[in-house]
């Protein structure tokens, strides 16, 4: 697999949604989570890489989701970024888990994320 620093983000199709662009961002979540699981199972040395791309992306995309948010005065607002918080610090612990040579807890952890990060587009982002 091509080191994410070097190459284009990896990418998806996700669940569609109705606010403009965020399908594309979503695409690239998946994208990074499949790429991270990947180079983990194979105990790629560019593992940690591409979880560690996958936390800057989402970091990005969950402000950029937050701002539109607010420019709409959306009600669930604060429920949605209590759950991106809690995305964040899963991704945490999974990143601490991959530099630990947990290569399997990793994995698990991702796994579990993408399950989750589906489950909050279909409910959370088609909202927005």
């Amino acid at each position: 697999m091509a080191n994410p620093e070097t190459h284009p983000l990896p990418s998806r199709p996700a669940p569609d949604v109705p606010a403009k662009g965020l399908d594309a961002e979503h695409g690239i979540q998946l994208g990074l989570i499949e790429a991270a699981a990947n180079a983990l199972r194979r105990d790629a040395g560019d593992a940690i890489d591409w979880v560690d791309q996958l936390l800057a992306y989402t970091q990005a995309h969950f402000l950029s989701e937050q701002l539109l948010m607010r420019q709409h005065a959306d009600p669930h607002y604060e429920a949605h970024v209590i759950e991106h918080e809690r995305f964040l610090a899963d991704l945490d612990m999974l990143r601490d888990h991959a530099a630990a040579g947990d290569r399997a807890r990793a994995v698990a952890a991702l796994e579990a994320h993408e399950e989750n990060l589906l489950h909050h587009i279909r409910r959370w982002d088609r909202a927005i």
